[in-house]
């Protein structure tokens, strides 16, 4: 597994990544979003994820100053490739960058009831639920976790 930054050229790996985990765990609205986020907001806070060369995994990290809070965006892995670990350890390298540039802030992330106890495991509480906040059928969880310096 090779995580490396995200550029233009890997566009439409994730935007193939994003539609294999239609409509389970994303709304086909949410997929204008997610090109417009390709587009415009990647900057050097995204990553892809290969194997034997092969795109099978993207997401990044944000800070909002507004709030005080950074946390994990659009995270996701090519639903073939679902239940080899590859979401957890991606996930991992993810909240070591956040730890590491932004040790004081509390981590946030949005996703939905398919994925929440993922994120629980990963250390993420639930602070908020909104039944079809994403879409009809799919919740939106709003967690948080609180990180102690060390």
């Amino acid at each position: 597994m090779k995580i490396i930054n995200y550029t233009k050229i890997f566009r439409e790996d994730c935007l193939q990544i994003f539609r294999s985990n239609l409509p389970k765990f994303f709304a086909i609205e949410e997929l204008q979003l997610f090109e417009s986020f390709l587009n415009d907001d990647t900057e050097e806070n995204y990553f892809v994820v290969k194997i034997d060369g092969q795109v099978v995994g993207c997401g990044g990290f944000f800070l909002d100053t507004k709030n005080n809070v950074a946390g994990l965006s659009w995270g996701m892995v090519h639903a073939d490739h679902h239940g080899k670990g590859i979401g957890k350890a991606f996930t991992q390298y993810r909240l070591d960058l956040l730890k590491k540039s932004y040790p004081s802030l509390p981590y946030k992330i949005e996703t939905s009831q398919h994925t929440a106890e993922f994120y629980k495991m990963n250390g993420f509480r639930t602070v908020e639920i909104v039944p079809d906040g994403f879409s009809k059928g799919i919740d939106k969880y709003t967690m948080i976790m609180e990180v102690t310096e060390r």
